[in-house]
């Protein structure tokens, strides 16, 4: 069954719902996108959402230590350390020492690894502008930056 097309001034108006809240929204959208990309990173790369989330913050960040990775997915350290240990099996990642004899170790890409993170990328981008067809070039930059703005006001919340 097709679902009912209503435009985001219908529920701004609405007033009541689950749809007046724009945290239900967001968290309905989270959930979402987090459903299809998991199918996907799954059926296209073998990987799970976890593994492609280290894979792309060490495209980003190379030689990026463990925290860096809890820190800008805002997941628990044993969610990253199975996906580290997975990967680094896979050969896909490894660790290297941070400076002799330290017992730090960052975490860098194989050439595997990058190579399965550019072909996931692809298949990101074509997400993406699905995902926010239908919007213009300046309300595509807003979302952007309110999207930037609600996660920073999040920042060490209590709540």
């Amino acid at each position: 069954m097709p679902r009912s097309l209503t435009t985001p001034s219908d529920h701004a108006t609405a007033g009541t719902g689950f749809e007046a809240s724009q945290a239900f929204l967001i968290c309905s959208l989270a959930n979402r996108i987090n459903v299809i990309a998991e199918r996907s990173v799954r059926q296209r790369l073998d990987l799970s959402l976890m593994e492609w989330r280290v894979l792309v913050v060490l495209a980003v960040e190379p030689a990026a230590p463990p925290g860096r990775i809890v820190a800008i997915a805002s997941v628990n350290k044993a969610a990253v350390s199975r996906a580290v240990n997975s990967l680094e099996r896979r050969g896909l990642l490894e660790r290297k020492a941070r400076a002799p004899n330290s017992r730090r170790r960052l975490l860098h890409l194989t050439q595997a690894g990058l190579d399965l993170h550019d072909q996931g990328d692809s298949s990101r981008l074509q997400f993406e502008a699905q995902l926010l067809m239908g919007l213009s070039a300046v309300e595509r930059e807003q979302f952007h930056r309110l999207l930037k703005l609600a996660l920073h006001n999040l920042d060490d919340s209590a709540l």
